[in-house]
């Protein structure tokens, strides 16, 4: 009978692959503890956080030494998470994060995620101006939120008084908004996208004003503790490098986006799915410059309940460090 002789080489191969094999094992946990953890926190379910879970899904934070966890906290809630540090960074309304600064939190932006409001006022079909709210209820997500603060400051400017003219309630979510306008509950809702084209598009329901093309806000912003920014530099470094990344694998993988927004929103519906990823492909910039004109207005906006707001500068409420160092690697010059 013939046996098959096997070469040298062959058997020391089958002898040091259990061996590789034990040292990768070995390997893989210290290179899993070498990266460093970071607690990300986010306040909406919504395509602003999209490049937030496109830089998680597809390992970027991993490749810049992060170990990143994110956790979504609805409203306000979030930044309480980021003073009690029990996270490290938070993505949070802009108005959010100066209230708390002007309160007396060291907070701090260090990125603006969305610098203008992307928010739109839906109404019953009947209504045709912002005079038809009159002694009806409008919907926000929380006290206190982005969609609260804008309800506010747009019904003033419009010449009625919030609370007195026109109640405001809280349904905890835009998805709650939603099924609230279809109840005919509320007269309307403040949505962001694609809860706004849902209403529209499936209840029926219209837009009586776009807010994104109205004003520059700092809609939605990067915020850490001012401590932080200073002693974990190379962190937020980090971070910020990774959600650069994030932004261009957003633009260039359309697929890959749309589905990791489609699990992140919790639907498979397709054509709330493209409108969504157009809308954020052609709004998000490639390096997330906070804008000084949306934070003064917001500056503005609260003087009123905060005398201290008069005194301060947009400037004040920034770390630019991050951004200026990623232009400066792109070679380009910060605004």
């Amino acid at each position: 009978m013939h046996i098959q002789q096997k070469s040298p080489f062959y058997l020391r191969a089958r002898i040091l692959s259990p061996l590789a094999l034990l040292a990768m094992l070995l390997v893989l946990p210290a290179l899993a503890a070498s990266a460093e953890r970071l607690q990300v926190a986010h306040s909406t379910l919504t395509a602003t956080n999209a490049v937030l879970w496109v830089a998680r899904d597809k390992g970027i934070f991993q490749r810049h030494g992060l170990d990143v966890r994110l956790i979504y906290v609805a409203g306000v809630r979030t930044l309480q998470a980021l003073i009690a540090n029990e996270v490290e960074l938070v993505s949070v309304a802009g108005s959010t994060a100066i209230q708390a600064n002007l309160a007396g939190a060291d907070t701090v932006i260090v990125g603006g995620i969305s610098n203008s409001v992307l928010m739109s006022l839906i109404v019953a079909p009947e209504i045709t101006t912002v005079a038809g709210l009159r002694g009806g209820r409008l919907a926000v997500t929380r006290f206190g939120s982005l969609s609260d603060f804008m309800a506010r400051t747009y019904l003033r400017r419009a010449g009625l008084t919030p609370d007195r003219d026109v109640a405001l309630i809280q349904t905890g979510g835009y998805p709650e908004s939603v099924a609230a306008l279809q109840a005919g509950a509320i007269k309307g809702a403040m949505l962001s996208p694609p809860y706004h084209k849902i209403a529209m598009k499936r209840l029926g329901f219209r837009e009586l004003v776009d807010l994104s093309k109205a004003m520059k806000y700092q809609s939605n912003a990067l915020v850490t503790m001012r401590h932080f920014a200073q002693t974990r530099a190379p962190t937020v470094t980090a971070f910020m490098q990774s959600y650069v990344e994030g932004v261009h694998v957003f633009k260039q993988e359309r697929e890959f986006t749309i589905g990791v927004l489609s699990r992140a929103m919790r639907t498979t519906d397709r054509e709330i799915l493209d409108d969504t990823y157009s809308f954020y492909r052609d709004y998000f910039e490639d390096i997330p410059h906070p804008t000084l004109e949306g934070i003064q207005l917001i500056l503005e906006e609260m003087a009123p309940k905060f005398p201290r707001a008069k005194e301060m500068r947009p400037q004040d409420f920034v770390d630019l460090r991050f951004v200026q160092a990623l232009d400066a690697a792109r070679g380009k010059k910060s605004p």
